[in-house]
């Protein structure tokens, strides 16, 4: 019914400040939490490609139920993120559950990632829809409204104009 601990700063500083990893084994309560160190939520899976390049747009594996794999296909249904880390940017919540769903590399699956992109069919802009490329791992422009449903990975926030290249994706599966 007490506290193991109570840090007050009066002075309006930071009451507590741990320099290196920091464990709760139990619940922890915040009234803000501010993630400074990444940009995405992201949970681990294992892909049967092995190690993916970051960026690289992944869908699910109808093979191997639970992964993922490296996408192949235009206006992919079974689109289920990017692997996060690309453009220097990592995951800012790592979600996973200890010896049962924490095995793979991180998949962005909402939030600021880059994805690897192919503006071969079609120039990308800010504000883009962006759906899985036949260009293997990667994402392009929704250019056919009528297979987006489903297969939208999100919204482009830098362009393309041309070639292949890292684009910012707010991440958003539709």
């Amino acid at each position: 019914g007490g506290f193991g601990g109570f840090f007050v700063n009066t002075a309006g500083g930071e009451a507590l400040h741990a320099e290196g990893r920091a464990w709760v084994s139990g619940e922890m309560s915040v009234a803000v939490l501010t993630i400074r160190g990444g940009a995405d939520l992201a949970e681990p899976f294992e892909t049967r490609d092995g190690r993916l390049p970051p960026g690289s747009v992944v869908v699910i594996d109808e093979a191997r139920p639970g992964s993922l794999k490296l996408s192949d296909t235009a206006y992919d249904t079974r689109v289920a993120g990017v692997i996060s880390g690309a453009g220097g940017v990592q995951p800012g919540i790592a979600l996973r559950q200890e010896g049962r769903l924490d095995r793979g590399q991180p998949v962005a699956l909402s939030g600021r990632v880059y994805v690897r992109a192919d503006a071969a069919h079609g120039a990308i802009r800010a504000g883009d829809r962006l759906t899985t490329s036949p260009t293997p791992g990667h994402a392009m422009r929704v250019s056919d409204p009528a297979r987006a449903p489903g297969a939208v990975l999100g919204k482009a926030m830098t362009p393309l104009e041309e070639g292949r290249g890292l684009v910012l994706v707010l991440v958003s599966l539709q």
